[in-house]
């Protein structure tokens, strides 16, 4: 029995959309079905329970509680998932399905499968991310996302944008690890590009934070998210006074109109000097010689510097050339 499905209850534990599992099990959805219909198909619709572990002991007259330690179990059908330790953080098969319901609102994302394996050790969800989808830097974007986590200690929670259809124990295995026979599958490697990730793996260790796997992911909701992700991008890409030269001439090239080279203009003075560390923030750590700092350098000159009165500083800030000349700053630097 290779799928490794869970079949406690008397029901495969795993639904699905789209073409039918290998292994022929489980319950085949239509597009567009609600989570919570989801969440009951895939047999998923039960709570792991914390209780300490006790013994009885011929040295002691009453069972001995084990410390440090505590039991994990189903509350549907009371089984023993694992004896962990006490700093063991659970993620509920709950919240797997409500990361997906938060991409299902979103938009662009559609569930694909969902199922819970070895008697529920093991729990996942996939969603088809379709063209519509808001993500950020879409060359990691892979055919599916993934979400999955265990109650024994065998597998990290783990999110990730996979080229797998999950639909069981070794096809979760293969796209979590992204090895098949101890050889690489193709395109399945994890990636990093600054901030973003291809796959993120949160520790039972510690807490899993939906949104904040999201936005790693490159997952956004809005504008307002976009704009930070590119931010995080950008403060963890370093930048060289040479890689700084180059930006400010290309981003001043459309308004300078002086026989003079660029680099002997004021602005491209003032913004180089802001970069290298006279601007405001310029002593928090992890901003200088970043991205990050070039554009805050362009955003000072432009909202604290430019302009005779606050008054003109701030409508070419919000409405004018300045605001053109930020724009193009973080075009340029997002590139």
């Amino acid at each position: 029995m290779s799928h490794m499905i869970d079949e406690t209850t008397g029901t495969a534990a795993i639904a699905y959309a789209g073409a039918t599992p290998w292994h022929g099990l489980g319950q085949a959805l239509t597009p567009g079905q609600s989570i919570e219909t989801w969440t009951k198909e895939a047999g998923l619709d039960y709570t792991v329970l914390e209780s300490p572990v006790m013994y009885d002991s011929p040295a002691a007259s009453v069972p001995q509680v084990w410390p440090n330690r505590k039991v994990l179990h189903r509350s549907d059908t009371g089984a023993p998932l694992a004896v962990v330790s006490d700093n063991y953080n659970v993620v509920q098969p709950s919240a797997v399905m409500g990361f997906f319901s938060e991409l299902v609102r979103i938009g662009g994302f559609e569930m694909e499968t969902a199922g819970a394996l070895s008697d529920g050790r093991r729990v996942w969800a996939l969603a088809k991310v379709g063209d519509a989808a808001p993500v950020v830097d879409g060359d990691l974007v892979k055919p599916y996302i993934l979400l999955g986590t265990s109650y024994d200690g065998t597998m990290a929670t783990v999110a990730k944008f996979t080229a797998i259809r999950v639909v069981c124990n070794n096809t979760i295995t293969a796209a979590v690890g992204g090895y098949s026979n101890g050889a690489p599958i193709r395109g399945e490697a994890d990636s990093e590009k600054g901030y973003l990730k291809s796959a993120v793996r949160v520790l039972h260790s510690a807490n899993f934070d939906p949104d904040s796997v999201r936005l790693q992911l490159g997952i956004v909701a809005n504008q307002f998210e976009r704009f930070m992700v590119t931010s995080r991008q950008l403060a963890g890409e370093t930048m060289s006074a040479a890689e700084a030269d180059s930006f400010v001439a290309e981003l001043l090239k459309p308004y300078h109109t002086s026989r003079l080279d660029i680099s002997e203009s004021k602005a491209y003075k003032r913004i180089m000097q802001l970069f290298n560390g006279a601007a405001i923030g310029a002593d928090i750590q992890g901003v200088a010689g970043t991205r990050w700092a070039a554009l805050n350098a362009v955003t000072e000159l432009v909202d604290h510097e430019r302009g005779r009165t606050a008054n003109t500083r701030m409508e070419s800030a919000w409405f004018g050339t300045g605001s053109a000349l930020k724009n193009r700053a973080l075009e340029l630097l997002s590139a």
